[in-house]
């Protein structure tokens, strides 16, 4: 067939047409000269091209087709249609259409490279990246193929790989945003954040109005343990793109990761607006409502994803089974969590959905199937990313220097003066976790006169400022005017988080600064310390039946005889620091606030040189007030006092008796027994 194509003064109007963006119009004008040339090929081209862009993709395809029956060896028409077929999802078509523009044009270095893009999403790396090298071999100074090149690398988990492929695209075309973005995200799977921030903000010096880039900066941030910065970005993701909803679940997700679940639950709505079938956003949303102790919200949202998702997953089952179990319906629970495949839940879910079976099995009574449940609880915690970043080794290393320290020098001569008497100064709350601290902060904080900042780590930012490696002997030779710093940055850290209540007493609640007296003392010579205790197996007990947010403390509390060993250091750091620095505590057994809550307030209100007010009995209603309870305890604290949690340690008698030998000194001094 002979090819007739229109004279250029014809042609160059529509080829105009097209290239401004005016499709439409290119594709009338071209289907009504076609009329007058039925054998132009490059008439048919142009219609394909501009039914392309007008996503009318089967139209395209005949196009293509017609030119092709013109013109057989037309190999740009094969690789257009290549296009098509792509975005048609045809990837086989594609396929096809480029190995039939390769056997016309071997040397068509946009063919091996569309090819290889094709591969990649069909989910063969390694066929796409020969395609990418052919398409090199043809022109070495192919950017897009050594981008491209990169992600297929990046598919097939060679990060290094990927990341050189992008330095070489960079290396060609240095204003390459694409590029500096992909890098960003590699290097952020490969746990560099750093790096990785650097390259988004070369990317959006390129392009400002990258959404994609800012929204990559929110993750890494995120990653690095930054929300406050990754919400910054997310939000500026979003005033380009409003309805990024991505950008609204990991926003979430960051507000979550700074106790503001209100604000997450609102990123999440926003999210569903956009995309009502997101299905990670309703897994976050039962969380971040289970989590504040709303549990009304939390079954309409798992109606709403039944109504809207094709599927409920295992992850929304996992909440309903939750949702019942706190309604205090275990049958239906036990239902419910029966359905769940474990292996179909997200990794990070999947320790509470083993925590639940636990305590399912407690509440039948069947201790021995709870105690092994809570053993593969711990155990999936262990092998969690989140865990072997966390250097819980470490920590407890440093823990055995410091009561090492104290017992060197804990007879040698040592004075302080104690003219500090500052209005100002703090009453802390501490003791081993799980032994009630947060039940008698949700007490304290309905008394009017009582400020509590729960788990702040006011004390850690100024031991930050003074060196974190001090030893004990370092802290007690601190000058004046190091102090007076380190209290400054404590207070002002201080003022972020306190209330208006005045004239009562501040109360800075952090379990663990129990391991932290000496610099407390030294810092406040004057402050009282409340001291919450309760029998040590039952603590140590339930910190390893808890899913703590993991951090280099809390990573130790996954394995029994780790948590027993922390529980004597940290009570060896205290009683020596009492003999050393003769401290002002009072004692609060948990045992003996839950069987009479008033007579044990009352004596600690004493202590603190303020009276009861009868609010105080109605403390579950604060409980509720405070949206997000920061610690495990939240959903227990606003049930009225139970004593079933009160030696429950004797119901795992067998397992535990191996450490009596290590804890009999703290259950005698502490007026408990075995």
């Amino acid at each position: 067939m002979k090819i007739q194509d229109p004279p250029g003064e014809d042609l160059h109007p529509i080829i105009n047409l097209y290239t401004q963006g005016f499709l439409q119009q290119a594709l009338s004008e071209s289907s009504q000269m076609l009329e007058r040339f039925p054998n132009s090929i490059i008439l048919y081209n142009i219609a394909g091209a501009s039914n392309s862009g007008l996503m009318q993709f089967d139209d395209a395809i005949e196009s293509y087709k017609q030119a092709l029956k013109i013109k057989p060896d037309y190999a740009e028409a094969y690789y257009n249609m290549g296009v098509a077929l792509t975005n048609k999802d045809d990837l086989e078509g594609a396929i096809d259409s480029y190995k039939q523009a390769l056997k016309i044009k071997p040397n068509y270095a946009k063919a091996h490279n569309n090819m290889g893009v094709t591969l990649t999403d069909k989910g063969n790396p390694e066929a796409a990246i020969d395609s990418y090298k052919q398409a090199l071999k043809i022109k070495p100074d192919y950017a897009e193929a050594y981008y491209n090149m990169g992600v297929a690398l990046t598919n097939k988990d060679d990060l290094e790989g990927a990341i050189d492929s992008y330095k070489q695209a960079l290396k060609i075309k240095p204003n390459y945003a694409k590029a500096h973005n992909n890098m960003g995200v590699t290097l952020t799977d490969k746990g560099n954040p750093e790096a990785a921030i650097d390259s988004y903000k070369q990317a959006l010096k390129i392009k400002p109005d990258y959404a994609e880039a800012y929204y990559n900066m929110g993750n890494a941030l995120k990653n690095k343990g930054n929300p406050e910065a990754a919400i910054d970005s997310y939000k500026q993701a979003l005033k380009i793109k409003p309805d990024y909803a991505e950008a609204y679940y990991n926003m979430g997700v960051a507000l979550t990761n700074k106790d503001d679940l209100e604000g997450a639950i609102d990123s999440y709505k926003q999210a569903l607006k956009i995309k009502p079938d997101y299905i990670g956003v309703y897994s976050n949303t039962c969380e971040a409502y289970e989590k504040s102790n709303k549990l009304a919200e939390l079954s309409e949202v798992i109606s709403r994803a039944k109504a809207e998702l094709k599927e409920f997953t295992d992850d929304l089952l996992l909440y309903e089974a939750l949702y019942y179990f706190r309604s205090n319906n275990y049958e239906h629970s036990e239902k419910l969590i029966s359905l769940v495949n474990i292996d179909q839940l997200n990794l990070i879910r999947r320790p509470k959905f083993l925590q639940l079976k636990a305590k399912l099995h407690h509440y039948q009574k069947n201790y021995k199937s709870a105690f092994n449940s809570f053993a593969e609880m711990n155990h999936s915690v262990i092998n969690s990313s989140d865990y072997k970043g966390n250097e819980a080794q470490v920590f407890f290393d440093e823990l055995l220097n410091r009561s090492q320290q104290l017992k060197n020098i804990v007879e040698t001569p040592y004075s302080q003066s104690l003219t500090e008497l500052s209005i100002d100064t703090p009453t802390f709350l501490i003791g081993f976790p799980r032994s009630g601290t947060t039940l008698l902060d949700t007490i304290l904080r309905t008394h009017s006169k009582i400020d509590v900042i729960e788990e702040k780590g006011m004390i850690s930012k100024a031991q930050l400022h003074l060196g974190n490696k001090l030893s004990i002997v370092d802290i007690e030779n601190l000058t004046n005017v190091e102090l007076a710093n380190a209290k400054e940055i404590y207070f002002k850290e201080m003022e972020k988080f306190v209330s208006t209540k005045s004239g009562g007493c501040v109360i800075d609640k952090l379990p663990l600064n129990i391991i932290d007296v000496p610099i407390i003392h030294k810092l406040f010579p004057t402050a009282k310390f409340i001291l919450v205790l309760r029998h040590p197996l039952d603590s140590i007990l339930s910190c390893w039946m808890q899913l703590f947010r993991l951090n280099p403390a809390m990573s130790n509390m996954v394995e029994l005889d780790r948590i027993v060993d922390f529980y004597g250091e940290a009570m060896t750091i205290l009683e020596l620091s009492e003999k050393r620095y003769s401290l002002d505590v009072h004692r609060i057994r948990y045992e003996d606030l839950v069987l009479d809550m008033k007579l044990e307030v009352s004596n600690l209100l004493m202590f603190l040189e303020l009276g009861w007010e009868n609010e105080l009995e109605d403390y579950q209603k604060t409980a509720m007030k405070r949206g997000i309870i920061s610690t495990p305890s939240y959903s227990q604290v606003i049930e009225p006092l139970y004593k079933t949690a009160s030696y429950r340690w004797e119901k795992y008698r067998k397992s535990l008796e191996k450490y009596f030998v290590k804890i009999e000194k703290w259950t005698t001094k502490f007026g408990y027994e075995l």
